[in-house]
């Protein structure tokens, strides 16, 4: 575990799947930008009613277990490995988890450390669901990145494999969903934040135009008004806009920022706003242009559809659920 005074890590979900993969590789990039360490975290829950091992892991290296046998059985990594030798029909459930665990992370720090020699990375098994572990781990971290299962929104909500909603509703730093690779256009570099006047997305600002900065990315800045807003409403959003954007502007002046003003449906148009984005970052709390940037509405919504990375950040809790 980091100590008091050291440098928050990038903490990553672990699990034995192409999502889990893809999201090892984008906090990888992330924490190598930053010159933080990277953190993989792969959750030890196995069925109802299994034994849980006695052990006390900890980050020395690839080679501790060159021996382990290896299964992923585990509610939270999918896939399972096939290995040439049998597992010894001695060797309790839970060893088998543990070794699952131990062998899902691994991979993830062979993917980690793949291109990038400098980068840090430390490693924890913990016992535990996904969601529990993910959350604790959010505290005292710089972000927490998963991957996408691409479930629906009702499947999300009904099934074990849907981890990215209850994480990012309850999540004390930036939590970023990863659905798929990186747009990686040199010519066309952006970001897409959804802006909605109020002090609750201010913290969403932040974080992209810290970003931005960063990537040397143009950031567009969406505020959505409804579908058949009048004229008066169209002009207040577009003052709320720029009253939202005065101050980072000249905090960032290297950021080339787009403001626009979108109508219709919040989720389909920052979806669409961020169409081949690096990014779409997002609010969990805000009551101005469009009401309920929430997470289970706006927020919600863009986790389940947009095409790109969604980084949902934590408001500032001024405003009610």
């Amino acid at each position: 575990m980091t100590g008091a005074t050291a440098r928050p890590p990038v903490v990553v979900g672990v699990e034995n799947t192409e999502a889990g993969r893809i999201a090892v590789e984008w906090a990888a990039d992330e924490a190598d930008r930053r010159g933080l360490p990277l953190r993989l975290v792969h959750a030890l829950e196995g069925p109802v009613g299994t034994p849980r091992p006695q052990f006390a892991h900890a980050a020395d290296g690839p080679d501790r277990h060159r021996d382990a046998q290896r299964v992923h059985a585990t509610s939270w990594a999918a896939q399972p490995y096939r290995d040439a030798d049998p597992i010894p029909t001695s060797r309790s459930w839970g060893d088998r988890f543990r070794d699952a665990g131990l062998a899902a992370i691994d991979t993830a720090r062979e993917v980690a450390l793949a291109g990038r020699p400098n980068l840090r990375v430390v490693d924890e098994l913990v016992d535990g669901g996904p969601i529990q572990v993910l959350r604790a781990q959010s505290e005292g971290a710089e972000m927490v990145v998963l991957g996408s299962r691409h479930l629906s929104s009702t499947a999300e909500l009904l099934t074990a494999g849907g981890i990215a909603v209850p994480v990012a509703a309850h999540a004390q730093c930036p939590v970023v969903i990863v659905r798929g690779p990186e747009h990686r256009s040199r010519t066309n570099r952006f970001l897409v934040v959804g802006v909605d006047g109020s002090r609750g997305s201010e913290p969403a600002l932040a974080f992209a135009f810290d970003e931005a900065s960063r990537r040397w990315a143009v950031l567009d800045a969406v505020f959505v008004t409804g579908l058949h807003a009048s004229k008066t409403a169209d002009i207040e959003a577009r003052v709320k806009l720029a009253e939202s954007l005065a101050g980072w502007k000249e905090r960032y002046p290297d950021v080339v920022v787009r403001p626009q003003v979108a109508h219709g449906h919040a989720v389909r148009a920052l979806v669409d706003a961020s169409h081949e984005a690096l990014s779409l970052v997002v609010g969990t709390r805000g009551l101005g242009g469009f009401r309920g940037m929430v997470l289970g509405s706006v927020s919600h919504g863009v986790i389940h559809h947009a095409t790109c990375p969604v980084v949902v950040v934590p408001g500032t809790g001024a405003e009610p659920e």
